[in-house]
């Protein structure tokens, strides 16, 4: 336990629960100190981090020297530890960034050079024919390609569940559906801030040393009321499409954009599905969440322009995520903003893609700023990185199949046939701590619902199973 002032309820308290939350919350709990959470949605990995594209960048699509393009090519090279320890699925397919034309092919040296000034290890601009080596699926008239072996892909819920599980263990403690409304500093006697005082929307007052605003869409209003008011930040759409699990793509590509064709790409998940998207649309807020035929059909053109035999046919469903977008700066000066606000308190601003990439660099950032502010960091000696992934029975060797059928015949009845999930496994899930009660919890956990019939088959049933559980009606 940490030495602080026990007149506060935390050292730190975070706000939010996306990734960059979660991800500040369990490198916390390497130290003695307490750590509180809150949430505003019902589980963790809402907002931007659960509708991104899955991607962990290489780092060459921001600007050169920028904190955006630096932290993303640090925290990219931070995964494979972060993932080996949490028991989380990343994949380094390497990325390509295509060229139809002379402009392109200019474009691509551009990004070449952003690269290099953010530090890519690995780039080559290759020849048409070298990029569809890596990627066979690829347009004929592809004229040359920016490759970029250090891209990965990943799962944004498995990743910030297990960020939050492992949080959970190492004694953070997280209040889910509590909104933060009013924050005001508590000051010592000379008149310094010392700590902050957090009234929620339920009428609950927490108290903290020191606190991270990491809220995403509404970091910037809670930002407004510990500094002076100096960035507009508006939401901006994206709208994506999901197809099937019967694609060859194996590589995520992007086109050098032409026309209003926007940072459209097509990337394969972790799960083998083929994603594409998004557009990027101003919209009136951040609940603006619907796909429109047009945005959708200018996702669809830009795929079928990358890869020409992909089939409308295999798509199963669309999304759409609104993420943060800096207005009051021009674009080539745009960066993502991580500073002391005031005394105790750091802000994360404008976080958006490649925002989920540069995580793990960012909370090393934010971290800092903390300790410079005077935040003692002790070592914790009973920190656990470790955690193990729940596996799915039909994903489990024989052995473990029957043991488990033996003692609990659920495992045995398909409760999820597109992504071959039993009930024995959402009795399981649905009965762990860290699940919050609701269907979309166990969707983000089992991916109930996310395969080809998209909850058609599985949605009653799963429902069913809860309601005994939880003792709800369904």
């Amino acid at each position: 336990m940490a030495k602080a002032d026990r007149q506060f309820d935390a050292d730190v308290l975070i706000i939010g629960a996306g990734v960059i939350g979660c991800m500040a919350a369990r490198e916390l709990a390497r130290f003695r100190l307490r750590i509180t959470v809150l949430e505003r949605n019902s589980d963790v990995c809402e907002g931007s981090s659960k509708s991104n594209s899955g991607m962990i960048h290489a780092g060459f699509h921001p600007r050169g020297g920028s904190l955006k393009g630096t932290s993303c090519v640090q925290g990219n090279a931070m995964y494979d530890r972060i993932c080996a320890d949490l028991d989380v699925p990343l994949k380094r397919t390497g990325s390509l960034y295509v060229a139809f034309g002379p402009n392109g092919e200019e474009k691509l040296r551009q990004k070449y050079d952003n690269g290099i000034r953010n530090g890519v290890p690995g780039m080559e601009i290759i020849s048409g024919e070298e990029a569809r080596r890596i990627e066979p699926c690829l347009s004929e008239k592809v004229l040359a390609a920016l490759w970029a072996p250090t891209a990965a892909i990943i799962s944004p819920f498995r990743l910030v569940v297990a960020l939050y599980e492992s949080a959970l263990k190492n004694g953070v403690e997280f209040n889910l559906s509590t909104e933060v409304r009013e924050i005001t500093p508590i000051r010592g006697t000379a008149g310094a801030i010392n700590g902050w005082q957090i009234k929620t929307a339920d009428g609950r007052v927490f108290t903290s040393r020191y606190v991270i605003n990491a809220a995403g869409d509404q970091a910037e209003p809670l930002d407004a009321q510990v500094h002076p008011a100096d960035l507009v930040i508006r939401p901006r759409r994206g709208q994506f499409y999901v197809f099937d699990c019967n694609s060859q793509v194996r590589v995520p590509v992007y086109q050098a954009q032409e026309d209003d064709e926007g940072g459209i790409l097509a990337t394969p998940t972790i799960e083998g599905n083929l994603l594409a998207g998004p557009t990027s649309e101003n919209v009136a807020d951040y609940t603006h969440t619907e796909t429109t035929g047009e945005g959708l059909a200018k996702v669809m053109r830009v795929t079928q322009k990358i890869f020409p035999d992909i089939d409308p046919g295999d798509v199963i469903t669309s999304f759409a995520g609104v993420r943060t977008n800096i207005k009051n700066i021009e674009k080539e000066q745009k960066d993502f903003v991580v500073r002391l606000s005031a005394g105790h308190f750091v802000s994360a601003l404008g976080i958006k893609n490649p925002g989920m990439s540069a995580a793990p660099a960012l909370v090393e950032k934010m971290l800092n700023l903390l300790a410079s502010d005077g935040l003692e960091m002790e070592q914790e000696p009973r920190f656990d990185p470790f955690r193990k992934a729940y596996v799915p029975f039909l994903q489990s060797d024989q052995a473990r199949q029957k043991a488990l059928i033996a003692d609990d015949p659920s495992y045995a009845r398909i409760i999820c046939r597109c992504e071959k999930i039993t009930e024995g496994d959402v009795r399981y899930i649905a009965a762990m701590d860290s699940c919050p009660h609701t269907i979309e919890a166990i969707k983000c956990r089992l991916r109930t619902g996310m395969g080809r019939c998209q909850g058609g088959f599985c949605s009653p049933r799963v429902l069913r199973v809860l309601s005994e559980i939880w003792q709800t009606p369904p």
